[in-house]
């Protein structure tokens, strides 16, 4: 987000059309009654309010376009810093010049537009004054023709009539010579407006800047709502935080880490497994069923390695592939397809014939052709049997099973001593662990605790694999003719 971010906002800076502000500051003259004035009144001062406004009127664009032809008012912003008589005209341009002109323009021509009206309302004040000195020097020369042939009771009347219109004559003289030496000073520009500085580099490095930031604190605010929705476990300490035992940390690289890298980390965490499960499981002989708690995933790693582990323990083990999922333990073990599991299941075959050697201590019941169909008969009498008789055979029976979500999972569940859970870091959930312990408790199963597979210490596939032996066959102690293949690693190991 914010690599994305920062190059659309320096693509912003380089591309959109350029914006340009500039701004001229006006002093507006002091009033009669400003505070700078030292007999004035307060309530004399001017409204800068109204004078802000009187800016962007449309009588006042008229005087700027004058000497500004481009000038548009929309463009025009006018601030009035607090306790103060000046106006700040800023114009927005598509350059710097024409910014710079703009503004300057406008402060121009409100302060001349600003001194028209004053000039008017003098001119005003004095047009009245002259037409009633008019009026006066009329009334004064009737009187004047008057007084000569005026009664003697009337000639004193009319010779105050004569002083009075000489006064009067007298102020309107004084109030012209006023409006006269009144001077119009509209104010003036204390700061001409400047061209804003700043090349397209600024402006680019600017806008990227900004989308950095933008980007930074949305791709933080989608990571945090993303790690608030994804309930998958990430580690073994939030799997511990459920409450749930974790028994082991495997690897979950391909193969049979025991047989290719015995003495390497992964080899020394089935180990722990191993040792683990002989704890918790003290009764003999026991059938403990290993899946997964992921929905659709496999646990036949694990599986594998634990029932050799076991067996390199000394002790009689059969693992049962009840499972569908792509690897099977007998391409791990490098063993050849043959019948096995759905033989016994659909076909009543004795399961104990077709068992196929994969160490002294270790035999395994393929899953044989058909698996899928076969699955649905794992509730059966059949494999009640199975289990049965596999029990007289070995001390550990291991029943690789598909995952704890499955309906004939959980089938197998009513056959297990106990239940062993997978979770893959990366891809198991919460509310898998929940539902796969349902499950196995619901069928009557004890869940000794999980086995996390730790996705990354992954390796590729195949490269723990070793060369297959060619294969031979034995034996069974039945006495009927087995396919085995020579183990990859020699007894005892």
């Amino acid at each position: 987000m914010a690599a994305a971010t920062t190059v659309a906002g320096v693509a912003g800076g380089l591309l959109l059309p350029a914006s340009a502000q500039a701004t001229a500051t006006v002093l507006v003259s002091p009033l009669d009654g400003n505070p700078y004035s030292t007999n004035g009144r307060g309530d004399d001062l001017t409204n800068l309010q109204s004078e802000a406004a009187l800016v962007q009127a449309d009588a006042v664009e008229q005087v700027v376009r004058q000497k500004f032809r481009a000038a548009d008012r929309s463009k025009v912003a006018v601030t009035v810093p607090p306790n103060t008589q000046v106006l700040q005209i800023t114009y927005t341009a598509s350059s710097a010049t024409a910014a710079r002109d703009g503004a300057q323009a406008f402060a121009n021509g409100y302060l001349a537009y600003r001194s028209q009206r004053a000039q008017s309302v003098l001119n005003d004040k004095s047009a009245k004054l002259r037409e009633q000195e008019k009026k006066v020097q009329q009334e004064l020369s009737a009187t004047t023709k008057r007084l000569p042939t005026a009664p003697a009771s009337q000639k004193n009347y009319l010779q105050q009539r004569i002083t009075a219109y000489n006064n009067q004559l007298g102020v309107i003289d004084e109030q012209n010579n006023d409006i006269a030496a009144t001077p119009v000073n509209p104010g003036s520009v204390i700061t001409p407006a400047q061209p804003p500085t700043g090349s397209l580099t600024t402006r680019a490095a600017t806008f990227g800047g900004a989308g950095l930031a933008v980007g930074l604190f949305a791709g933080l605010l989608i990571a945090l709502a993303l790690e608030r929705s994804d309930r998958r476990l990430r580690d073994v300490r939030t799997v511990q935080r459920l409450g749930v035992p974790v028994l082991s940390t495997v690897s979950s690289a391909n193969g049979l880490v025991l047989v290719t890298a015995p003495k390497s980390r992964a080899g020394e965490a089935y180990r722990r497994l191993r040792a683990a499960v002989v704890a918790s499981v003290q009764d003999r002989p026991v059938t403990l069923l290993v899946t997964n708690a992921t929905p659709a995933a496999s646990a036949t790693l694990t599986s594998s390695n634990l029932a050799v582990a076991l067996a390199h323990a000394g002790s009689a083990t059969i693992m049962v592939d009840a499972s569908f999922s792509e690897t099977s333990p007998s391409a791990l073990f490098g063993l050849g397809q043959s019948k096995g599991l759905s033989d016994v299941l659909m076909r009543g075959t004795d399961p104990t014939q077709l068992l196929v050697h994969a160490d002294s201590q270790l035999r395994l019941l393929p899953r044989g052709p058909g698996a899928g169909a076969a699955a649905e008969r794992f509730s059966g009498p059949r494999m009640r049997e199975t289990v049965r008789l596999l029990r007289d055979k070995a001390e550990y029976i291991l029943i690789n099973a598909p995952s704890v979500h499955d309906a004939n999972a959980q089938a197998l569940c009513t056959l297990a001593d106990a239940v062993l859970i997978v979770v893959t870091l990366g891809q198991t959930t919460r509310a898998d662990i929940e539902q796969a312990y349902t499950e196995a408790e619901r069928a009557g199963a004890v869940v000794i605790g999980t086995v996390v597979e730790d996705t990354r210490s992954r390796r590729a596939a195949g490269a723990d694999r070793s060369p297959r032996p060619p294969s031979s066959h034995r034996a069974d102690g039945s006495g009927t003719a087995v396919t085995r293949r020579e183990p990859e690693y020699g007894p005892g190991t």
